[in-house]
Protein backbone atom coordinates (compact mmCIF):
# COMPACT_ATOMS: atom_id res chain seq x y z
CA UNK A 1 0.00 0.00 0.00
CA UNK A 2 0.91 3.66 0.06
CA UNK A 3 0.62 3.99 3.82
CA UNK A 4 2.87 3.49 6.79
CA UNK A 5 1.78 3.79 10.42
CA UNK A 6 3.14 6.78 12.32
CA UNK A 7 5.03 6.21 15.59
CA UNK A 8 3.54 6.97 19.01
CA UNK A 9 1.28 9.92 18.45
CA UNK A 10 -0.90 10.63 21.48
CA UNK A 11 -3.56 12.50 19.51
CA UNK A 12 -4.41 9.55 17.26
CA UNK A 13 -3.55 11.62 14.20
CA UNK A 14 -0.95 10.44 11.70
CA UNK A 15 1.59 12.51 9.85
CA UNK A 16 2.40 11.93 6.21
CA UNK A 17 4.76 13.22 3.56
CA UNK A 18 3.39 14.13 0.14
CA UNK A 19 5.00 11.98 -2.57
CA UNK A 20 3.51 14.01 -5.43
CA UNK A 21 1.86 17.37 -6.04
CA UNK A 22 -1.92 17.41 -5.78
CA UNK A 23 -4.04 20.32 -7.01
CA UNK A 24 -7.42 20.06 -5.32
CA UNK A 25 -10.12 20.69 -7.91
CA UNK A 26 -13.15 20.68 -5.62
CA UNK A 27 -13.60 23.02 -2.65
CA UNK A 28 -13.26 20.10 -0.20
CA UNK A 29 -9.97 18.81 -1.70
CA UNK A 30 -6.68 19.79 -0.07
CA UNK A 31 -3.95 21.17 -2.36
CA UNK A 32 -0.35 20.24 -1.49
CA UNK A 33 3.10 19.89 -2.99
CA UNK A 34 5.57 17.00 -2.95
CA UNK A 35 7.46 17.00 0.35
CA UNK A 36 4.72 18.78 2.34
CA UNK A 37 4.03 17.35 5.82
CA UNK A 38 0.32 16.57 6.07
CA UNK A 39 -1.72 15.58 9.12
CA UNK A 40 -4.03 12.65 8.36
CA UNK A 41 -7.22 12.35 10.44
CA UNK A 42 -8.59 9.12 8.93
CA UNK A 43 -9.92 7.48 5.77
CA UNK A 44 -13.31 8.49 4.39
CA UNK A 45 -15.91 5.77 4.91
CA UNK A 46 -17.77 6.48 1.68
CA UNK A 47 -14.69 7.03 -0.53
CA UNK A 48 -11.97 4.41 0.06
CA UNK A 49 -8.50 5.71 -0.76
CA UNK A 50 -9.39 9.29 0.23
CA UNK A 51 -8.47 10.75 3.61
CA UNK A 52 -9.44 13.66 5.85
CA UNK A 53 -6.26 15.71 5.97
CA UNK A 54 -4.84 19.03 7.13
CA UNK A 55 -1.98 21.23 5.95
CA UNK A 56 -1.00 24.53 7.59
CA UNK A 57 -4.37 24.78 9.35
CA UNK A 58 -6.41 24.12 6.19
CA UNK A 59 -8.56 20.97 6.23
CA UNK A 60 -9.73 18.97 3.24
CA UNK A 61 -9.64 15.53 1.67
CA UNK A 62 -6.57 14.04 0.00
CA UNK A 63 -5.97 10.97 -2.17
CA UNK A 64 -3.88 8.28 -0.49
CA UNK A 65 -1.98 7.73 -3.74
CA UNK A 66 -0.18 11.05 -3.24
CA UNK A 67 1.33 10.60 0.24
CA UNK A 68 3.00 8.10 2.56
CA UNK A 69 2.39 7.97 6.29
CA UNK A 70 5.56 8.66 8.26
CA UNK A 71 7.34 6.38 10.68
CA UNK A 72 7.23 2.70 9.68
CA UNK A 73 9.03 0.32 7.38
CA UNK A 74 7.97 -0.16 3.77
CA UNK A 75 5.89 -3.25 2.96
CA UNK A 76 7.80 -6.52 2.45
CA UNK A 77 8.69 -7.56 -1.11
CA UNK A 78 6.44 -10.10 -2.85
CA UNK A 79 7.13 -13.78 -2.23
CA UNK A 80 9.52 -15.38 -4.76
CA UNK A 81 8.01 -17.46 -7.52
CA UNK A 82 9.10 -21.01 -8.34
CA UNK A 83 8.31 -20.28 -11.96
CA UNK A 84 11.32 -19.10 -13.95
CA UNK A 85 9.23 -18.97 -17.11
CA UNK A 86 8.31 -15.42 -18.13
CA UNK A 87 5.43 -16.49 -20.40
CA UNK A 88 2.85 -15.84 -17.66
CA UNK A 89 2.13 -19.55 -17.22
CA UNK A 90 2.16 -21.07 -13.75
CA UNK A 91 3.34 -24.51 -12.70
CA UNK A 92 1.92 -26.79 -10.02
CA UNK A 93 2.91 -30.01 -8.28
CA UNK A 94 0.35 -32.78 -7.79
CA UNK A 95 -0.22 -33.72 -4.16
CA UNK A 96 -2.41 -36.78 -4.85
CA UNK A 97 -2.72 -39.37 -7.60
CA UNK A 98 -5.34 -38.73 -10.28
CA UNK A 99 -5.98 -41.08 -13.20
CA UNK A 100 -8.52 -38.92 -15.08
CA UNK A 101 -11.02 -41.73 -15.78
CA UNK A 102 -14.77 -41.16 -15.53
CA UNK A 103 -16.50 -42.93 -12.66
Amino acid sequence: THFKLDGNNNSGKKTATATANFDGRDADELTFKRGDKITIHGELEDEPGWFNAELNGKKGIAPGTHFKLDGASPPPPPAPSNNNNNSGKKTATATTNFDGRDA
